[in-house]
């Protein structure tokens, strides 16, 4: 702990001195020492000094619980884009380990083409004028494409998706798992994005049995919870289960989709399959169980 530090502490109003020498000193007693262990303590955690203050002058075990709580959602998603960072740099390593002699020019296509970091300073390119869109080994092709039509379903499952978790009353599990799908849905467009007679086809993401082992995982935990259908579901119910029913027909489509790329990744297949049971399963969920159902014949007239 340096003299800068404890007079910075001071200028915050964080950590008062209890009295001052002749000269200007500060002296600090038994409960100021008291009160920069907390400090140091709350440091330790990554709180930062606004936030430690909050703490130390929080007397409520909700309020400390909420700030607390905070913390470890900073945490976590700072996690996140550290973990992300290391994929795409694992990607791109891999990618330079195989290129010969790489220039700068190269280097640059790697990491805007294999890792999909390009960040546009400007929206609008020009270069889709003609009715033609980039792949991601960068050949062109009608917008129309299969292979166009099923990563633009796939985008708009995803803003769907978004619709659902902004749209609130999911349980905050509900909101986890249904964040982890929007991510693993950008790694299905990636997929889609390449032929797999890409000459860099190794380096490319591609989506793995892993992914559709999770969500059978997930299905079968949330299904365990609801009663055996007796019918189909009339979608509806809640806003969050109606929106969850939006998104399984979203998905089913761009599973159709799919199936016309000839050469699609089976595991996109699986997985768009299974997500779509997944949705289903999350839209009874989200109603409770309580889902309509279809009465057949419902509405015939009788006659005599």
């Amino acid at each position: 702990m340096t003299v800068r530090t404890l007079r910075y502490y001071d200028q915050l109003g964080l950590l008062r001195p209890s009295s001052r020498s002749t000269s200007g000193h500060r002296r600090y007693g038994t409960s100021d020492v008291a009160r920069l262990y907390r400090i140091l303590s709350f440091r330790s955690l990554g709180f930062s000094l606004t936030a430690i203050d909050g703490l130390l002058n929080e007397d409520e075990r909700e309020g400390m619980l909420r700030l607390v709580r905070g913390q470890l959602e900073h945490v976590v998603r700072q996690l996140a884009l550290h973990e992300d960072l290391r994929r795409r740099l694992t990607t791109l390593v891999e990618a330079l380990e195989q290129a010969e002699t790489p220039s700068t020019d190269e280097f640059i296509r790697i990491m805007e083409v294999i890792t999909m970091t390009v960040h546009l300073s400007r929206i609008y390119t020009r270069t889709g004028d003609t009715g033609e869109t980039h792949l991601g080994d960068r050949r062109r092709v009608r917008k129309t494409d299969p292979r166009i039509e099923a990563c633009g379903d796939v985008d708009e499952l995803s803003s769907q998706i978004g619709v659902a978790i902004a749209n609130g009353g999911l349980s905050r599990g509900y909101v986890a798992w249904l964040g982890r799908i929007q991510n693993d849905l950008y790694d299905v467009g990636a997929d889609l994005a390449v032929p797999n007679d890409d000459a860099q086809g190794k380096t490319r993401l591609r989506i793995a049995s892993d992914y559709v082992r999770w969500l059978e995982e997930v299905c079968d935990e949330v299904n365990a919870t609801l009663q055996p259908l007796k019918s189909f579901v009339l979608p509806g119910g809640t806003p969050g289960g109606a929106q969850l029913h939006v998104c399984r027909t979203v998905c089913r489509r761009a599973e159709r989709h799919t199936l016309r790329v000839e050469d699609a990744n089976p595991e996109v297949v699986r997985y768009l399959n299974r997500l779509s049971d997944l949705l289903f399963i999350l839209g009874r969920a989200a109603n409770s169980g309580i889902d309509p159902l279809w009465d057949p014949g419902r509405h015939i007239a009788v006659t005599a």
